[in-house]
């Protein structure tokens, strides 16, 4: 009722008139610590940071949302959610509302959603499934959590997204996002598309998605030219046209509930999905690590990865483990750039003690060791580069 109220009060000072239906203000506050050890293999002198750190086990966030009952069984409803960073303040994207911007209609037909959303490959969101199959979700950093082997995607702005009533726990969702504001549908913007079904029904969750990005053309006066890691090209003379192939994901896991332990399984394989859309590979040391002139976040990979977690009722509290296995190459996206392989084991082990039911402290210690190996006229360029990590934090939600 309280938190209704503050949400009414705050809406009331932005549109300056009275609000009705049913409107909660919410929010995470996540502030932690953070020690980490980067072996850098002998490129450049080894890493040694500590530091506080918002959001490592939720992103800080504050939004509102609120549904109204339109009566015949259908409701109408928005989610409004805007991250930030709590160890300094400030605003966690360019947009107010970076995290969600979502106005949807749901009723016996399933929920229909237009919107700023996240993909289903993406952390948390309303729509986000890919967290469901590690117990560290797709948080933790370096910790051995979805993110860290998976290839994941970002939310989308002009997002479509439909998702059937549930058939005893089967649910199937499709999404489709038109891409930038300035050029939506048109060749120049990166659009994404994916279909997912998933079962949920008492101690079981599965999860079956496939996914792509169908990637911007973008134009160089050079046809040997490269995407810069920003985002443009070397040359801006639109003279040459590059088609680059859509990514491909096909991801597939779950987990049950033992009630004793909680098991997840995830596996996904992935095809011409950036670099830097895979964990921590540019991070920190991937900026740093180049093959001849080409930086490891300017490549694209082929792969699959593979995810094995349990968590268990403690003390009082939750312990979590969990071990992740990623293995690739550079994919056709590449293949005038640079032949390499990559692979990365991922470890961590946690636990996770609630002080009440809004407020929790957390312990995770994680282990990270990368491979990264040229072929052809890069065969002699190798490196193993290694991380080590300690996170200790408390989250509160309101």
């Amino acid at each position: 009722m309280k938190k209704t109220l503050a949400a009414v009060a705050v809406l009331g000072a932005f549109a300056g008139s009275a609000i009705a239906a049913d409107v909660t203000l919410y929010g995470i506050v996540d502030a932690g610590l953070q020690y980490n050890h980067i072996d850098m293999d002998g490129q450049g002198d080894d890493i040694d940071t500590f530091s506080m750190e918002s959001g490592q086990q939720s992103g800080s966030r504050w939004g509102l949302k609120g549904t109204e009952d339109l009566g015949n069984g259908l409701t109408v409803g928005f989610v409004l959610e805007n991250g930030f960073t709590f160890d300094d303040g400030q605003d966690g994207g360019d947009a107010m509302f970076d995290r969600e911007s979502m106005l949807f209609v749901e009723g016996g037909f399933g929920k229909l959603a237009f919107g700023r959303i996240g993909s289903f490959n993406q952390g948390q969101g309303s729509f986000s499934l890919i967290g469901g199959l590690t117990p560290f979700g797709t948080s933790w950093g370096y910790a051995a959590q979805a993110g860290t082997v998976f290839a994941t995607s970002t939310r989308y702005n002009n997002s479509i997204v439909y998702r059937t009533p549930s058939f005893a726990g089967f649910q199937v969702t499709a999404m489709y996002s038109m891409g930038g504001n300035d050029d939506e549908n048109e060749s120049s913007t990166d659009r994404y598309y994916g279909i997912a079904a998933t079962y949920n029904n008492g101690p079981i969750f599965g999860l079956l998605s496939v996914d792509s990005i169908n990637y911007k053309t973008w134009y160089s006066d050079n046809p040997e030219a490269v995407l810069k890691d920003d985002g443009t090209i070397v040359a801006a003379t639109p003279e040459y046209a590059h088609d680059l192939d859509d990514s491909l994901t096909v991801t597939l896991g779950g987990s049950y509930d033992f009630e004793v332990a909680k098991v997840y399984f995830g596996a996904q394989y992935f095809d011409n999905v950036k670099s830097s859309s895979i964990g921590a590979i540019t991070k920190d040391y991937g900026s740093e690590y180049s093959f001849g002139t080409t930086k490891v976040s300017s490549l694209f990979l082929e792969g699959y990865a593979v995810t094995l977690g349990v968590d268990a009722p403690v003390a009082g509290g939750k312990v979590m483990a969990a071990a992740g296995y990623m293995d690739a190459e550079t994919a056709s996206n590449s293949d005038d750039v640079v032949d390499a392989d990559f692979t990365r084991w991922s470890f961590s082990v946690g636990y996770d003690y609630p002080l009440s039911k809004r407020t929790n402290v957390y312990a995770v210690g994680a282990y990270v060791n990368d491979k990264f190996e040229g072929n052809g006229d890069y065969s002699n360029d190798e490196w193993n580069p290694q991380s080590y990590t300690l996170m200790l934090g408390m989250r509160h939600k309101f």
